[in-house]
């Protein structure tokens, strides 16, 4: 069905107001102007989503990203903002956690650390998001926080890994945590990559829960931490059937050649997903030492 002539209007409009949010926003972080007046609430236009294409790629010093944070402390635009973030209506709320996020601004931390506690799913991803890329140690303890009360959360984790600054990581792992964090801050380790993360891992897989042991051996084997591999290969060991399988698709994700014969070992081991994934890091390994 084609759209009325009132629709085709009314879109036109909104898209004509998306542009004009666009040009202003661009202006003002060019440094081509310093004012800005732009409404939040208006119909059809996310200035959250606008934001974000406007300082995607750009790192909160930057000067565009600092000449926007200026004009929207000075036309008052960033208290309207930090407002909306308490708004009955949750677009409203995901609309400011946007506009925080893309313009890095600090000062929101608190207010979005609250949102992470919103029942709607929506709303508490998209304070996550923003915390992600304001960044630093209040975000990511924010999100541990979060993680302490809800438990891991695939959004969590993603933006604790992007959030945390060097070595936070890697300090907390060796802390006392409730049971639901340091499983997170594992996997949060393996999604960053980090050789400082190395050791606190090993540590980890060595002395940690079943839970915690599982979690160890997959972020070692995707960091490619090949240092890791004799801790690894003795996991295969383990009485926890999880551990074990974790343990080998590790070992394939390391293309381990030292790990042959254990996995060949483990080929026959009594419970089938491990056989199934000592077989599937066998060939991966075999993959790179042509068929060895």
């Amino acid at each position: 069905m084609s759209p009325s002539p009132a629709g085709v209007i009314l879109q036109a409009q909104v898209s004509m107001r998306r542009s004009a949010v666009r040009r202003q926003l661009q202006s003002v972080a060019s440094g081509k102007t310093e004012t800005l007046s732009i409404e939040v609430d208006q119909v059809g236009v996310d200035v959250g989503a606008i934001l974000e294409e406007v300082t995607r790629g750009k790192e909160m010093e930057s000067a565009p990203v600092q000449n926007l944070v200026l004009a929207f402390v000075n036309s008052g635009t960033a208290d309207k903002v930090v407002e909306r973030l308490t708004a009955k209506n949750p677009d409203h709320r995901i609309r400011s956690a946007r506009v925080l996020g893309a313009l890095r601004m600090y000062e929101g931390v608190p207010w979005l650390a609250a949102l992470l506690e919103s029942r709607d799913r929506k709303v508490s991803d998209a304070a996550a998001r923003a915390l992600g890329k304001i960044r630093g140690a209040k975000s990511a303890a924010a999100i541990v926080t979060a993680i302490q009360r809800r438990g891991i959360n695939r959004r969590l984790v993603a933006e604790l890994a992007r959030s945390a600054p060097d070595l936070f990581i890697e300090s907390a792992l060796l802390e006392p945590q409730r049971p639901s964090v340091r499983p997170a801050l594992a996997m949060a380790a393996g999604l960053r990559r980090r050789r400082a993360a190395v050791g606190p891992l090993i540590a980890l897989l060595e002395h940690g829960t079943r839970r915690e042991r599982v979690i160890a051996c997959r972020a070692l084997g995707w960091m490619g931490a090949a240092s890791a591999a004799p801790v690894i290969i003795a996991a295969l060991q383990d009485p926890d059937w999880k551990t074990r399988m974790s343990a080998a698709k590790a070992l394939g994700a390391l293309r381990a050649v030292s790990a042959r014969d254990d996995l060949k070992y483990l080929t026959i081991d009594r419970n089938t997903r491990v056989r199934a994934a000592a077989r599937l890091a066998l060939n991966r390994v075999k993959d790179v030492h042509g068929g060895a």
